[in-house]
């Protein structure tokens, strides 16, 4: 029998990220729940790592990796959502982020047919991140760390992005990878991820567009402010701030893309 969600973690090459985020999940106030890491090829090192956790974590664990050819976010989140066991909730995030403790099950409380849920992240700063040891996380110290800056940033967040929903203003609510709830089949519906997005940026916002186009319109839940998970920091991809998926993103785009999930 499937359980209540599975919790889709994307990663590449950012092992010590993703031994903190991993510890996060492992400490979660429920545990019906499967993880998949989507590695778009990563080393051995990943690899071995995520065997070891997988051996003594609470809860079943994916390692689904293919070849490093370039960005390809979109494809390795379809293929592991291809290769998962038909949980009704799908929740996104990074290997970059370490989760609160409450953080699946405010997700799974947001939950319901055809639902589309959106949160945000503290962003640390580079000297917090770096000082930052397992023992942190496993003390739940990670998730007390709320710079009030960052407070009032997912504040803001939050106000424009249920005004828009009410408002039915475009690219509304915002949406950012890292925390990303969509029931399955309402994820099925938009056929997932548009693989046509190769290189950095774009296909959340992208999902966010095709979810909220479909009819009827999507239970939306804002989650910013109230289930937000904590970034780590990291110096900046090298693709990062790139447009190289402007054009296609601006052009007419079917509900239902063509290069998906089936």
């Amino acid at each position: 029998m499937p359980r209540r969600a599975r919790v889709i973690v994307t990663t590449y090459e950012r092992l010590h990220l993703l031994r903190l985020a991993l510890r996060g999940w492992a400490r979660q106030t429920v545990s019906d729940f499967a993880l998949t890491v989507a590695d778009d090829g990563s080393g051995p090192d990943t690899t071995a790592f995520v065997a070891a956790f997988a051996r003594t974590a609470p809860f079943p664990v994916d390692h689904v990796w293919w070849e490093n050819r370039g960005f390809r976010r979109a494809g390795i989140l379809n293929e592991s959502v291809r290769r998962s066991q038909g949980e009704p909730l799908l929740v996104f995030t990074d290997g970059d982020c370490v989760p609160p403790a409450r953080f699946l099950e405010r997700h799974l409380a947001a939950h319901a047919p055809r639902s589309f849920a959106v949160g945000g992240a503290v962003k640390l700063d580079r000297a917090t991140s770096e000082g930052l040891r397992e023992a942190d996380v496993d003390a739940g110290r990670v998730e007390a760390i709320r710079p009030l800056g960052e407070r009032f940033d997912l504040w803001r967040k939050g106000w424009k992005s249920r005004v828009g929903v009410a408002l039915h203003l475009p690219r509304r609510p915002k949406v950012v990878g890292l925390n990303i709830g969509v029931d399955r089949r309402l994820f099925e519906e938009v056929n997932g991820y548009d693989e046509a997005f190769v290189g950095y940026g774009l296909e959340d916002s992208d999902l966010r567009d095709r979810v909220m186009a479909t009819r009827p319109r999507p239970t939306v839940r804002v989650l910013y402010g109230r289930n937000d998970t904590v970034h780590l920091w990291h110096p900046p991809a090298a693709t990062a701030g790139q447009k190289v998926n402007l054009s296609y993103y601006q052009s007419a785009r079917p509900v239902r893309c063509a290069r998906g999930l089936a």
